[in-house]
């Protein structure tokens, strides 16, 4: 008898193959879609420290998730998307996900330089997305059941989107019109994986319950151009009851000048467990109020070039307020600047200020591949304590090459500026500040 050695990968798929019933490996992997993201960040950030104060950029907002914290760091993020066709009608996802920090130079908290200039590589494949889907055609209904990113309005839809466990409905069967229903009983908002486990330092976790939601979508020809419309509706189990409608126009001028205009009202309805942060006990204090948020934003490209110009109101003086579920949701591009909405009193998924911003942004696009721009952004954050409000702005310059389709880079610069004081015994504290930031990335996508 010949003896072949095998690894222990291979014995075990040797094993798999060989049960009963089994098909070919080919045979197994013909109707499986294979995609994915491959993705690096270097990301590096300084604050000014004006008076030996982090007025602006407390440590515990300026280290969320999506903020650029005062260090050096290098991410490496890979998504690796396999979906098969298992049965007539039924598709099998599943998402692994490798997702690493490594600190640059610089970093050494709590002055220890052993936690600085750490390349790791200890970080671990992991099951991000996993669930299984149902395709009726005769009813243009798709039926999703498992681990899956929630992908609303309220949540980011990009790489780093919010995941939960949950079911999913979509039906499409108007022309024109998507229709969408969910239930999530759990999500990955824990510690160290998202900003919204610990509402703000409150001790609160808004994702404790159930969260219900339905959506319309719609696409529509009208008025010499495309008319999309949104209304989301949701409810978070003794958190609030979150409302949006966002619709966005688009036409042609003539030739190649395309203009757009795009509205957006997003607003909440906090529960009482909510407002008091957990504070069962009689005539506990309303630390959170109904959120509301607005934004207005139109567009202009033409011959390479594209502008913008817009500006958003939020947020509560005396209160807490949240727009978002996490991080930005999916109303970013409603905004312009890159670390502004970072700052004390501007988080959108949750923070105490009133918030009025304007902004314009332009840019020219070489050959189609190359995007040289800027934004500008100006207003600030009202709060009954001015030691975390102040007046607020922020350039931002931009680099963007796509080298191909699947291939593209980018680069930006941030600078934010913060200028606010207070009064302490009749004297006026000056509790200025600015930060400046940096961005370098290169995205695969397959």
């Amino acid at each position: 008898m010949k003896l072949v050695k095998l690894s222990l990968v291979a014995a075990l798929a040797a094993g798999a193959f060989s049960a009963a019933n089994a098909v070919s490996l080919e045979e197994a992997i013909k109707d499986v879609d294979l995609s994915g993201v491959l993705r690096y960040r270097y990301d590096t950030g300084t604050v000014s420290n004006n008076n030996n104060n982090d007025y602006g950029f407390s440590d515990t907002r300026d280290k969320v998730r999506s903020g650029i914290s005062r260090k050096q760091d290098h991410n490496f993020r890979a998504q690796v998307n396999f979906k098969a066709s298992i049965a007539d009608n039924f598709k099998a996802f599943v998402q692994l996900e490798y997702n690493n920090t490594d600190g640059g130079f610089g970093d050494t908290t709590n002055n220890n330089p052993a936690t600085g200039n750490v390349s790791s590589t200890k970080g671990t494949i992991a099951v991000r997305q996993l669930y299984l889907e149902y395709n009726n055609a005769d009813y243009a209904t798709s039926i999703i059941a498992g681990k899956q990113q929630l992908n609303t309005i309220w949540t980011d839809n990009g790489v780093d989107g919010l995941v939960g466990t949950g079911l999913k409905i979509v039906n499409n069967s108007i022309d024109g019109l998507t229709l969408a229903a969910f239930v999530v009983d759990s999500f990955n908002a824990y510690a160290g994986e998202s900003d919204v486990y610990d509402f703000r330092g409150t001790g609160f976790n808004p994702y404790e319950h159930n969260l219900y939601g339905a959506a319309l979508i719609g696409s529509y020809e009208a008025l010499g151009g495309t008319i999309n419309p949104q209304l989301w509706l949701s409810y978070l189990n003794n958190s609030a009851f979150f409302y949006a409608v966002d619709v966005a126009y688009n036409t042609t001028i003539f030739g190649d000048v395309n203009w757009g205009l795009e509205g957006a009202y997003l607003g909440n309805s906090v529960d009482n467990e909510f407002e008091t942060l957990g504070d069962t006990t009689a005539n506990a204090p309303k630390l959170v109020a109904n959120g509301n948020f607005f934004a207005l934003k139109g567009t202009l490209a033409a011959y390479g070039w594209d502008g913008s110009l817009g500006g958003v109101y939020y947020g509560d003086k005396e209160q807490i307020t949240m727009t978002t579920l996490e991080d930005n949701g999916n109303i970013d591009h409603l905004f312009a600047g890159q670390e502004l909405k970072y700052t004390d009193g501007s988080h959108l998924s949750g923070d105490l200020g009133r918030n009025i911003f304007g902004y314009v942004t332009l840019g020219y696009t070489f050959n189609e591949t190359v995007r040289l721009g800027g934004d500008f952004v100006y207003g600030g954050t009202e709060t009954g304590n001015l030691h975390q409000g102040g007046d607020k702005y922020e350039f931002v310059a931009r680099v963007d090459y796509k080298y191909s389709p699947k291939l593209s880079f980018q680069a930006w610069y941030s600078y934010v500026n913060v200028d606010g004081d207070y009064s302490v015994g009749g004297q006026n504290i000056d509790q200025s500040n600015s930060k400046d930031t940096v961005r370098l990335q290169a995205l695969y996508k397959f």
